[in-house]
């Protein structure tokens, strides 16, 4: 019966969280669009630092919250309504960048969709964890 109380404690392992920040680099980039409108909005490729892929599937933690980014800055600053942005990630700059290549060529090649990149000195994404300030000194 001893034995039988030990086994589940030495077989617990700490279980991963994706709620957490990672060590690695992920590079990210969007695409924007209101499915009724010819302008199409795609930011540049960005890094995002301490930021691992999911382990098992490869998927990247906080896909919505990247994507919420995105949708807020185009509704906020640039006051286009009801846009649908999608988010495409990688570990390699040079495979994210042929797929960056790719979605523009289509867009361009398209004579009823207009292209507009929106530059790095108006948005960039940012880890969603760093949204959140901890205020370590103490109320004053």
């Amino acid at each position: 019966m001893l034995t039988m109380l030990m086994v589940p404690s030495v077989s617990a392992k700490k279980k991963e969280t994706s709620y957490s920040k990672g060590n690695g680099v992920v590079y990210v980039f969007g695409v924007s669009q209101m499915l009724t409108d010819s302008m199409v909005y795609v930011t540049n490729i960005n890094q995002v630092d301490s930021l691992d892929l999911e382990r098992k599937t490869g998927f990247l933690p906080f896909r919505s919250e990247f994507s919420l980014q995105l949708k807020e800055y185009m509704e906020g600053q640039l006051h286009q309504q009801n846009q649908t942005a999608c988010i495409y990630y990688s570990k390699s700059r040079k495979q994210l960048a042929k797929k960056f290549y790719k979605i523009k060529k289509r867009f361009l090649d398209n004579s009823y969709t207009r292209l507009v990149v929106i530059d790095d000195a108006h948005f960039r994404f940012r880890h969603p964890l760093d949204s959140f300030v901890v205020n370590t000194e103490g109320d004053k």
